[in-house]
């Protein structure tokens, strides 16, 4: 607490046009990664505000309210401010109201100082790299929101996306939601049968996709429906209306203004990927954004200095909130590979763009991990990795930790919440080594143990994990979509309580100890 204490005075103490990073550590004699983390953090409570470009900290929204209110007030009856009437500090105020443009948010608003920066760097299984810059990004999914447009995509219509990681992926999802649409990802493993049940029950209004994943669809497919194919791609003939995908964007002029959203209105829809049947329909609300903030910024602790990578696929939430929205999000670039994982492909990469910032399913690191490829790990430049979904094993823990010679830090969530909970394994901290808990709960959420009543239970009490909804401002789920059996499962002591389907115990630190799967828990993470 003091030393953020610190950081928040040598802020306030800075210029009024703000203090630099190098400056805060100057004043507070702390580390680099110690004060950035701190600031993020003052950031995200709203007492510090930070402009990437200018790479400057003031104080934030709320140090300055509380400014106002002490000149204002006699010093006798100056008091904390009510908690009604300050704003949550976990609600960024450009993720609220009825009127975000999302676009701007995840592009347009990078272009003064990024605009021939990466947006998204390629790599082929065959080596080859090729580069999208944020002001390409922005031109190409202009003009494709115009070609949607022209067919008759509006604001809320769900439009399908099947494609390999790629520049087309990434054009078509900002494009959908320039014209204030909903973009509904499919998993490149799923069978015929799961797609056309997921394309039939969420009615989407066209289709974005490359042959192979076309070919699944052509059950769902009739005359009438919008079909844009990638370039090269030939496929047998088809009943809907195909359109060359690179032709039509050529073809057409950019979409001079684009929508925007209100806070509650959906901008992805997801299906479980574990069922054939398209069940536990989850439409994500923009809202969501602030919670996919805080977690690229503190749970994965991307800087503006690292070369970021998120291995997973983009077809299931962590791959989409982390990989593809996040980045997006915080003018990170997104590095896609081409192909499912290969652990000397990972490397690789790893190798080639010198990657620091590096999270995975955990199936992936164990299979990194099997491989070992530390022979030459000196040619790294890994300053931490994070993994999410499952309890890691003592020997891989050890493996990251010791061999590797960098954190790794275990993290948990679900697909209606985001990440939660998560374990940092430090090697400089030989006592994190050797935690037994799965770890603390992320700021804005609140966890709490219920009895099988829906009372809650003390420290150490075992219990139903459950999230308590009214002490948790970036928890952003309500419904299923078309499911309130499912629905009424998760809240059934209530609107207060979401339950999270595990069972377990809060020790005195405030760390979460599962002690087994209470119900079909709905993992966020795919193994």
């Amino acid at each position: 607490m003091s030393r953020a204490v610190a950081v928040l005075r040598a802020v306030a103490d800075a210029p009024t046009h703000g203090a630099r990073l190098a400056d805060l550590m100057a004043s507070t004699g702390l580390s680099k990664p110690t004060t950035h983390r701190l600031a993020a953090t003052l950031v995200h409570e709203g007492l510090l505000a930070y402009d990437p470009a200018t790479r400057l900290y003031t104080l934030g929204a709320f140090c300055l309210s509380l400014g106002r209110r002490a000149g204002t007030m006699p010093a006798e009856t100056a008091t904390e401010p009510d908690a009604a009437s300050v704003p949550s500090l976990y609600q960024r105020p450009e993720y609220r109201g009825d009127a975000i443009p999302l676009a701007h948010l995840l592009c347009d608003r990078h272009l003064p100082g990024k605009r021939s920066h990466p947006a998204m760097i390629h790599e082929s299984v065959s080596g080859q790299t090729s580069e999208l810059s944020f002001g390409r990004l922005a031109d190409y999914s202009s003009r494709f929101a115009r070609v949607l447009a022209t067919i008759g995509i509006r604001k809320g219509d769900c439009v399908a996306v099947m494609l390999p990681k790629g520049v087309e992926l990434i054009i078509a999802a900002l494009a959908i939601w320039r014209v204030g649409a909903v973009y509904m990802p499919l998993f490149s493993t799923y069978s015929a049968s799961a797609v056309n049940a997921r394309l039939e029950s969420s009615g989407v209004k066209a289709i974005v996709a490359n042959r192979v994943l076309v070919e699944r669809a052509r059950k769902y497919i009739k005359p009438s429906t919008p079909v844009f194919l990638v370039e090269g791609d030939h496929i047998n003939r088809i009943e809907g209306r195909v359109t060359q995908f690179w032709s039509s964007i050529y073809e057409a002029e950019p979409l001079a203004e684009s929508a925007t959203y209100a806070a509650d209105d959906p901008f992805i829809m997801t299906y479980s990927t574990k069922t054939v049947e398209p069940r536990y329909g989850l439409f994500t609300p923009v809202r969501a954004l602030a919670a996919i903030e805080q977690y690229m910024r503190l749970g994965l602790d991307v800087r503006d200095e690292d070369v970021f990578w998120n291995m997973t696929d983009q077809g299931w939430e962590y791959g989409i909130f982390y990989g593809l929205v996040g980045p997006l999000l915080i003018g990170s670039s997104i590095l896609f590979c081409d192909g499912p994982y290969d652990v000397s492909q990972g490397y690789r990469v790893l190798s080639k763009f010198r990657v620091t910032n590096l999270t995975a399913a955990p199936s992936q690191i164990k299979a990194w991990w099997r491989g070992d490829p530390t022979t030459a790990s000196h040619q790294l430049a890994l300053r931490v990795v994070t993994v999410g979904g499952e309890p890691l094993p003592r020997d891989i823990i050890a493996w990251v930790t010791q061999k590797l010679g960098v954190p790794l830090i275990n993290q948990y969530g679900h697909r209606e919440a985001g990440m939660i909970i998560g374990m940092k394994h430090d090697p400089h901290d030989p006592r994190s080594l050797s935690r037994v808990s799965v770890g603390q709960v992320a700021p804005g959420f609140s966890l709490v143990v219920l009895d099988d009543n829906g009372a809650e239970q003390g420290v150490g009490t075992e219990g139903i994990l459950a999230i308590h909804v009214r002490r948790s401002p970036l928890f952003w789920f309500r419904a299923y979509r078309k499911d309130e059996a499912a629905t009424k499962a998760r809240f059934r002591f209530g609107s207060a309580y979401y339950i999270i389907g595990d069972t377990g115990h809060m020790d005195a630190d405030g760390c979460v100890h599962y002690s087994g799967q209470a119900s079909h828990a709905i993992s966020m993470h795919k193994d």
